[in-house]
């Protein structure tokens, strides 16, 4: 999955969030977007997933531009990609293993294949142990593991994660690295939110971009791909 932003601001009741992002994130590269808490990040990859529109500049993905897009184009879009969301967003009501199966399903996965894909994921994070507790049960590191379980179990196009470090120790963030880049290796374009130097640390090869108060600097690492 292929993104090009083409100056693209975004404002909110007149406060810019964004300020002339121009930037092109090749199918299947791994991008890494750094910068204090408050400069954008967030707002950026919403921007990615269409979840907000430019203000002004234009936003493409896979040469579409998303302003242009039905609601159930966007839809379609959306399940082409894995979203890790910084506020995790898990479904109450449902265990750690349906909230999984759930996004599963949604893609039409027939339902033996869904729940073997949940059971492989569950156990590649290392969180088996709480697949049948509801999401208030699980402390917020574990959480947050699962919100990452759950953006990468359809094998998604593109996975977005916002923040996906987040209240997690040592050794649940560098396995969290290293599920982020196998993921890139399959094939998938990886967008990679952080202010975590540890987490950071963990992708020395991959291209890098900051953000400060809405604008992008580029680094002088070349895109992985």
């Amino acid at each position: 999955m292929q993104f090009d932003l083409q100056n693209v601001s975004v404002q909110f009741d007149s406060i810019p969030a964004l300020s002339g992002i121009t930037l092109q994130i090749p199918s299947g590269s791994m991008l890494l977007v750094t910068g204090p808490t408050g400069s954008g990040k967030t707002t950026f990859l919403r921007v990615l997933y269409a979840d907000i529109l430019p203000s002004a500049g234009a936003m493409f993905v896979n040469g579409q531009r998303t302003s242009a897009l039905s609601r159930r184009r966007l839809v379609q879009m959306r399940r082409a990609m894995g979203i890790a969301f910084q506020d995790i967003r898990l479904l109450d009501e449902l265990t750690v293993f349906d909230n999984i199966l759930l996004v599963l399903l949604l893609r039409k996965v027939p339902m033996a294949e869904a729940r073997r894909r949940t059971l492989d994921v569950l156990v590649r994070f290392d969180i088996s142990y709480v697949r049948e507790k509801f999401p208030w049960q699980c402390s917020m590191g574990e959480r947050h593991v699962v919100g990452i379980a759950r953006a990468v179990a359809a094998q998604p196009q593109c996975i977005i994660a916002d923040e996906p470090t987040g209240n997690l120790d040592v050794d649940a963030t560098i396995r969290i690295a290293e599920e982020l880049r196998n993921e890139n290796k399959r094939g998938a374009t990886v967008i990679v939110a952080t202010h975590d130097p540890f987490f950071a640390a963990h992708f020395a090869a991959t291209h890098r971009v900051a953000l400060y108060e809405g604008r992008l600097v580029p680094t002088d690492v070349p895109v992985q791909t």
